[in-house]
């Protein structure tokens, strides 16, 4: 292995944060510094918020839309249609009467 001299690294060590430090200075901290940086933070926020309240205010739209058509098409159309209070046994012992006078008359059909 080809090892360099420890001055010669750390001198390009050096050198590679030199070149860091010119690329991205340091902002300079004045007295609107912190309440720009949560403005910037806040904007930020609010944009990624916004898409997500759109989406709910979609959605709340459509369940109002889809609610008032229920209500206003559907559930009168529903009362419309015969609902039957009897059950299937109901019917049966309308049609066919088995009581006990029936029996001891003979009148069992």
């Amino acid at each position: 292995m080809d090892r360099m001299p420890q001055d010669n690294r750390e001198n390009q060590l050096d050198g590679l944060w030199a070149e860091y430090r010119r690329a991205c200075p340091d902002p300079e901290a004045g007295p609107g510094f912190i309440p720009g940086l949560w403005q910037r933070i806040e904007a930020r926020r609010a944009a990624n918020l916004s898409i997500f309240r759109r989406v709910a205010q979609v959605c709340v739209g459509a369940t109002v839309a889809l609610t008032v058509l229920m209500g206003v098409v559907l559930i009168p159309h529903m009362q419309r249609i015969p609902i039957y209070s009897a059950s299937y046994v109901d019917v049966l012992t309308a049609n066919h009467p088995n009581s006990y006078v029936d029996i001891l008359t003979g009148d069992i059909k």
